[in-house]
């Protein structure tokens, strides 16, 4: 397996090919039927994405709020809301019982919402505790609600495909539950009144691209149409209000940004700006995100981790707290709490990290795949080692905590390679496991360990590793970097899973200056023999003083482009994510 030099957020891989996305449509046919006025590059770099004309390309991005596909069409979504409405109108106290992560999370504070919105006004709401209860729908917790707060009906929100258990017990008691979900299901469904989710087979919607949030708002747009229709909907209201949670939950939950997404993404940004939350809109204040024209990237990278650090650090608040808080003074506070939260988060991560690669540190060699566990794995950060290890190795990686005798843990897997597959074929080992192909949750006896481990050897034993390739869009220059080019690569947000920022190949340029940032981040100028420049950003660059020499080379690059907002003026900078010295 070829080598990866690992920095901290980026891979600087000297030794990878670098190869062009779809270069063979492109070589042969080039761009078609294009405007003049969309610029040569966006073309290319469309082109890359496989709109290689531009009916195509206006079918991907002219996506808006009037091509929502109608909500109906969702499996199960006839029968959920037609039992809501019964709850509605029998005065029925219904628990909300969503996943703990910021995509339940967000989902969950919409379908709150929503349904006060609608006019509900027995809502209770759980999420499971991450260590106390871990994840997924519980027969006790189910019995609880039912037998202490008189609940009637349940509806989740990004968990319940697999809770065949906690569905039936609800049953036996005379309690019906909805399921809304975007997982995977097993072979066989729980018994709910009604399950609304894109993947479970036989649905007629195609929006198999939802997040668990996306789903929540769907059953909210189909809630409140069938209202209105029988007259139930006592004070109308927009559902964009509900956008800012749908846009954290879908790029927090690294969905495809394609149709609906786009559209909703696009919108929930916006209300996002202006958000009424004072929870978020404080904590866009702290990370000075007020007042700016918000990316995806603000979402993913900056906002959704802080919420989530609460849950990943066992607080007392709880990122659903944020969503829903009233008041100023009651926000304040719970903003401190998020960025301690994220303090340690960040601090812990490291740790554990540095514990996971000092492990493996002799095991390199022919590594088809990663299983560790240790005490040491702190159980809200074992998927995001996860993710480190799938990044610098790109092998499956399997990373667990031990909790007494169990072990619990996350999995995460390089693009194209299926998880559930691989636990799937090792499942006899397992308590249980689930999730999705590419990020999954795991549990086993610690006594299993070994037997588990020698499954996976089994199961990987034929595993050929595809060599790392780093595969960009499309040869630019400098010169075409730029106001214009800007404008589209700002109009042609937003960027996720699908649907990424482009990355750009930049032949024989000079390294005019270079500069240290904070001891620990490199700011290059970049020029060509026509006198154009960008500014280009190498964030975590390790043997800074030998970089420091690319002052006297000349070099090749693979960049992503990047807007720097600075009081008020933007201007296109660029990301190093490759850099080869010519001579």
């Amino acid at each position: 397996m070829p080598g990866r030099a690992f920095i901290e957020g980026w891979f600087i891989q000297q030794d990878v090919p670098w190869t062009q996305l779809d270069s063979n449509h492109l070589k042969e046919h080039g761009p078609q039927n294009w405007p003049e006025d969309i610029p040569p590059l966006v073309q290319r770099w469309m082109g890359a994405r496989g709109l290689h004309n531009f009916q195509d390309f206006l079918k991907f991005t002219n996506f808006s709020l009037k091509d929502l596909t109608d909500p109906f069409l969702l499996k199960g979504m006839e029968e959920a809301t037609d039992r809501l409405i019964k709850a509605f109108q029998d005065q029925d106290k219904i628990c909300l019982y969503a996943d703990f992560d910021m995509d339940g999370t967000p989902g969950l504070a919409l379908l709150i919402q929503g349904l006060q919105f609608c006019g509900f006004q027995k809502l209770l709401s759980f999420q499971p505790n991450r260590f106390e209860d871990g994840y997924g729908v519980h027969s006790e917790i189910v019995e609880e609600f039912i037998n202490n707060h008189e609940v009637s009906l349940f509806v989740t929100v990004d968990v319940g495909i697999t809770a065949i258990e906690a569905v039936q017990r609800a049953k036996d008691l005379g309690v019906d539950f909805i399921i809304t979900d975007h997982h995977q299901p097993k072979e066989i469904l729980p018994p709910a009144y009604a399950i609304v989710n894109p993947n479970q087979g036989h649905c007629p919607s195609g929006m198999e691209h939802l997040c668990g949030a996306g789903v929540a708002f769907y059953l909210v747009l189909a809630l409140r149409k069938k209202m209105v229709e029988r007259g139930l909907l006592q004070k109308n209201f927009d559902p964009k209000v509900l956008l800012d949670c749908f846009a954290i939950g879908t790029l927090s939950d690294m969905v495809p940004v394609i149709k609906e997404n786009r559209a909703l993404i696009q919108h929930g940004l916006l209300q996002l700006e202006r958000t009424s939350r004072p929870g978020l809109r404080l904590l866009m204040d702290e990370l000075k995100l007020t007042g700016k024209r918000l990316n995806s990237a603000d979402v993913s990278i900056q906002f959704s981790p802080k919420l989530n650090a609460l849950g990943r650090m066992d607080s007392d608040v709880q990122a659903l707290d944020l969503f829903l808080a009233q008041s100023e003074p009651e926000a304040k506070q719970l903003v401190v709490q998020t960025l301690e939260a994220q303090k340690q988060r960040a601090e812990i991560q490291a740790q554990g990290e540095a514990t996971l690669f000092a492990k493996i540190a002799n095991k390199l060699e022919g590594l088809s795949f990663v299983f560790e566990y240790s005490e040491d794995f702190y159980k809200g950060i074992v998927g995001l080692i996860a993710t480190k290890s799938v990044g610098q190795l790109q092998v499956p990686s399997f990373i667990g905590t031990v909790i007494g005798d169990k072990i619990v843990g996350s999995a995460r897997a390089p693009e194209g390679q299926s998880l559930l597959k691989a636990l799937e074929a090792v499942s006899e080992h397992l308590v249980q496991f689930g999730g999705h192909h590419q990020a999954a949750g795991f549990e086993l006896s610690l006594a299993n360990a070994s037997l588990f481990y020698q499954s996976l050897e089994s199961y990987y034993q034929d595993f050929v590793p595809v060599p790392p390739v780093l595969k960009y869009d499309c040869v630019a220059t400098l010169s075409e970097l730029d106001l214009e080019f800007k404008n589209w690569f700002r109009k042609l947000e937003p960027y996720g899973v699908g649907f990424e920022r482009p990355l750009l190949h930049l032949d024989h340029l000079f390294v005019s200056q270079i500069k240290v940032l904070k001891e620990k981040h490199l700011k290059l100028t970049l020029s060509d023999m026509d006198g154009n420049k960008i500014e280009a950003l190498w964030f975590f660059a390790d043997n800074i003083e030998e970089k420091k020499q690319l002052s006297t080379k000349r070099v090749s690059v693979v960049v992503q482009p990047s807007i720097n907002e600075y009081m008020g003026r933007e201007t296109l900078q660029v990301l190093i994510k490759d850099l080869k010295v010519e001579y």
